[in-house]
């Protein structure tokens, strides 16, 4: 019992977000205060230590919210996506043992976005790569990346995931509601199915994937698209049924965080596409204030559907696995 309660309050934060002032001052020029109809959070170092200490959060991966750092000028992206990799990187030299760093790249742009991917892990030694579920409208199983997803395959890297809004959004349909409620569930869903059904997982094996917020809707996009392959083979192109496309093997070879509200009923539908082992502990700090992360944290101690060896994997066991040097 003393070393299930050593792990519940020493976890290890794989969705959690900083704020460097090179980025803030992007999201000001391109996007004003309420980027994604969201408020953008006052951030530092100390109030982020804060509220691991309150959340009993031994280690937390930093990387960065949406919007993506790309906003149309290629040359601003490049030195943005720099700019703020070292200052992530100078945080975990800082606060050693609190922060590891997910390093951001210019996608979409090739050379720039390889050139950033071999300074982070060779110079700056990320942990790893978070990517936009899209960039300037660009999914990620669409092959003018794939010379990134080369390089990143060539490191076995591991990439998390994060939700970006759509570059087309349904006009008078909900335009009051903020992004992260529904159209970055949205956008998660849709990228990973561009990523199996282009064949980009399955082309780039040793790519370690991590989803965010409990899978979004893939769980029941699942049950829908999965049946489609065996009544209609030939409308989803090469990369089906006959070539090896297995919906069910390919989300369950994928880890998932589970920041945000993923109870009562996510959660349930998750753990029947996978097992726990490749579960991850997420609190979105500081996008979701640290009392909510309290509060969603609890529910995650209190579920039925978690037995004290899953939540232990969950807390730390399973990010230990892929990122040992934590």
């Amino acid at each position: 019992m003393a070393g299930i309660q050593e792990l519940r309050a020493s976890k290890i934060d794989l969705h959690s977000h900083y704020l460097p002032s090179a980025y803030r001052e992007a999201l000001l020029k391109h996007t004003g205060p309420n980027p994604d109809g969201f408020p953008t959070p006052v951030w530092n170092a100390d109030l982020h230590l804060e509220a691991m200490e309150q959340l009993g959060i031994a280690v937390s991966l930093l990387s960065l919210s949406s919007p993506h750092i790309h906003w149309g000028d290629r040359e601003a992206a490049r030195e943005l996506a720099r700019r703020v990799n070292e200052d992530g990187a100078e945080l975990v030299r800082k606060y050693p043992g609190k922060f590891g760093l997910l390093a951001s790249l210019p996608v979409p742009e090739i050379s720039d976005s390889i050139a950033e991917i071999k300074y982070a892990m060779d110079v700056l030694h990320a942990d790893g790569f978070t990517l936009p579920t899209h960039a300037l409208g660009v999914y990620l199983g669409n092959p003018c990346l794939h010379d990134i997803f080369d390089e990143l395959n060539t490191r076995k890297a591991i990439v998390a995931l994060h939700p970006n809004r759509p570059t087309l959004v349904p006009e008078h349909v909900l335009e009051r509601l903020p992004a992260p409620m529904m159209e970055f569930f949205f956008d998660t869903t849709r990228t990973v199915m561009n990523l199996i059904f282009t064949g980009t997982l399955s082309r780039f094996p040793d790519i370690t994937y991590i989803i965010p917020h409990a899978g979004a809707f893939l769980p029941v996009l699942a049950d829908r698209i999965a049946p489609a392959l065996h009544m209609m083979p030939s409308i989803f192109g090469e990369h089906t049924e006959d070539a090896g496309l297995d919906i069910y093997a390919s989300l369950k070879g994928l880890y998932y965080d589970l920041a945000g509200a993923c109870l009562p009923r996510q959660l349930g539908n998750l753990l029947q596409l996978i097992g726990t082992d490749h579960l991850l502990y997420g609190s979105d700090y500081p996008y979701t204030p640290a009392d909510a992360c309290k509060s969603l944290a609890d529910g995650l101690e209190g579920t039925g559907l978690l037995t004290d060896e899953a939540r232990c994997q969950i807390y730390g066991e399973n990010a230990l696995r892929l990122f040992p040097e934590l």
